[in-house]
């Protein structure tokens, strides 16, 4: 018997911008043939397991340490704020 998967529940994701740069991930998106959210979750989704159900040997449950993080920052706890986009990317060591 095939086993259903039922869609998981959509929760809503902010990211804070410039005008300017909401206008240059529209057109990039657009471009792509993508809504803005289909071309952020893009690059996310190529960095998510690819588990595929029941075969999957991997843990989904966050340990101790990733839990306590998120929990933190859904409290708002341990935030780094950054000016600027490019000031975020630097601290990524993505510059």
């Amino acid at each position: 018997m095939k086993q259903e998967q039922h869609p998981e529940k959509k929760v809503r994701l902010s990211v804070d911008c410039t005008e300017q740069e909401r206008m240059y991930i529209k057109m990039i998106a657009t471009k792509n043939h993508m809504t803005i959210s289909e071309y952020l979750l893009s690059f996310a989704r190529k960095e998510m397991p690819k588990c595929g159900g029941r075969h999957c040997k991997r843990s989904h449950e966050p340990n101790k340490e990733t839990a306590k993080v998120l929990r933190e920052t859904d409290e708002g706890k341990n935030l780094i704020e950054h000016g600027t986009l490019d000031e975020f990317w630097d601290a990524l060591g993505f510059s």
